[in-house]
């Protein structure tokens, strides 16, 4: 499907800044109609073959840029429950990466000029959303070591103590990844997200960006949620166990009961730049600006600013030689 401008014909995309549907002809606001395709991979504003993988729920052209959502990919079973509307602009995440990086000293010339940004994409990431009620128990014994010194010895005395906590905790939407080409470890750093704004799913959200369903069920990536719960309900215990020299565990048990599991599609931009035959790529929360990405750094520029700090070197040398014959 497309959305077409009813005024216009023009194709009318959701604009994160107004929050609305805005047609990129004419600029109406909220002027969209529905357009079904009967071959969801011909382009029928151009009659372009649309390249898709077997995941793609929503695209662009590549012929004239024209956004088309995959009707098959949003409907059941590969639709989502849930979307996060993305709250930057293209432009507004050009400005993030230009901030984060614009006082980087080595940074190549081009990296954050106006042509290679315009490699910037939005991509609504596929994501499942765990619930748990979750028991966590720990037993054990902690110790306590005090030391004193009276005259010329040294004295040390160790105490044991019984301990034991218990916690039932609430653990909503914890988010996993289940897109197999965004890499799962940076997927983890754009968190957090603001789950207040979730919508109900709407395709329109998804009109001007690129998307996915699904690449893993949520039973193959239960696992990785299941560690992210235990690893902050460990946290937890552990915050209640302070001033212990160490702690020794006997038991150490967290339990999980599965409340809800959601499909839900959360907004990143992708910024891929080329750099020595090799494509380096940054991430932006769509939501909430977090920037991701490992600075490339100029051999060029580098090699230039050594040797302009060896010249300035030279000079504050000659100027302090000059100093010492004349005086």
């Amino acid at each position: 499907m497309q959305f077409k401008c009813v005024n216009c014909g023009g194709n009318v995309v959701y604009d994160p800044e107004k929050g609305k549907m805005l047609c990129l002809s004419c600029n109406a606001v909220d002027s969209e109609e529905i357009v079904k395709q009967d071959d969801c991979y011909t382009c029928p504003s151009c009659g372009g073959k649309i390249t898709v993988t077997d995941f793609t729920s929503a695209t662009k052209c590549e012929y004239c840029g024209t956004y088309t959502i995959i009707d098959e990919k949003i409907t059941y079973p590969y639709g989502p429950d849930l979307v996060l509307p993305f709250k930057f602009t293209k432009n507004q995440a050009t400005e993030l990466l230009r901030k984060e990086f614009k006082d980087r000293l080595f940074c190549p010339g081009n990296f954050l000029s106006q042509r290679t940004l315009e490699n910037l994409e939005g991509d609504y990431v596929p994501f499942w959303l765990y619930s748990y009620d979750v028991t966590a128990e720990w037993d054990g014994i902690g110790t306590k070591v005090r030391t004193w010194r009276s005259g010329d010895t040294e004295y040390t005395e160790t105490s044991k103590y019984h301990v034991y906590r218990r916690m039932n905790l609430d653990f909503n939407r914890v988010p996993v990844d289940a897109s197999i080409k965004m890499p799962d470890g940076i997927m983890d750093l754009m968190e957090p997200y603001s789950y207040e704004q979730l919508q109900k799913f709407e395709a329109k959200y998804m009109s001007g960006f690129e998307a996915e369903t699904y690449n893993q069920t949520p039973d193959e990536l239960e696992g990785r949620a299941k560690t992210k719960v235990d690893r902050d309900a460990d946290a937890q215990l552990k915050a209640t166990m302070t001033g212990y020299t160490s702690l020794i565990p006997s038991r150490n048990d967290i339990q999980h009961r599965a409340r809800a599991r959601e499909f839900a599609m959360l907004p990143v931009w992708k910024y891929v730049y080329r750099y020595h035959g090799k494509d380096l790529e940054y991430y932006i929360n769509g939501q909430t600006g977090k920037v991701y990405g490992k600075m490339p750094k100029s051999i060029g520029r580098i090699v230039l600013s050594g040797g302009s700090l060896l010249i300035v070197g030279m000079l504050l040398m000659l100027a302090l030689q000059y100093f010492v014959e004349v005086f």
